[in-house]
């Protein structure tokens, strides 16, 4: 996890949209360019005239700044981003249909009790958090979470 871009504690989302834009050295209008929304958008946003932004809108941020939209998510609700870390699983023990095994869920588990598999927390593939094993697949690139 990148300390730089993480969300800081009672850090607003105004704050964090501006820092990460400052550390990126961009302007509001190339923010808005890369992010797909209106310029007069991102000064709302870091003058704090906006506390809440549609999921369009925070996926294009997120994705413009290079965070996490999690991270998005967690300032614009005032959280601390530890209670947004996504579901711990093993991804060779894993059954889709089975729920999952409540040590996994141990904050001090870093890998699994039945195989010794190091534990996973996002994609193997395009490193998005997981939020909910509710499906097989990540639903950003399509990759199955499960390892054969």
């Amino acid at each position: 996890m990148d300390t730089l871009k993480t969300p800081r504690p009672q850090e607003t989302m105004a704050g964090y949209v501006k820092r990460i834009r400052k550390n990126l050295k961009m302007t509001q209008f190339e923010l808005a360019g890369a992010a797909g929304i209106h310029p007069r958008s991102v000064g709302k946003i870091e003058r704090g005239h906006v506390t809440k932004v549609n999921h369009k809108t925070m996926v294009g941020l997120a994705m413009a700044l290079g965070i996490p939209v999690e991270y998005l998510d967690a300032a614009s609700k005032g959280n601390d981003i530890k209670s947004n870390i996504g579901v711990k699983f093993c991804p060779h023990c894993w059954n889709p249909t089975n729920e999952l095994q409540q040590q996994w869920s141990d904050v001090k588990a870093k890998f699994c009790y039945l195989c010794g598999t190091q534990l996973r927390t996002n994609c193997a593939n395009c490193g998005e958090m997981v939020m909910s094993l509710r499906h097989r697949y990540c639903p950003i690139c399509g990759h199955p979470y499960k390892e054969k």
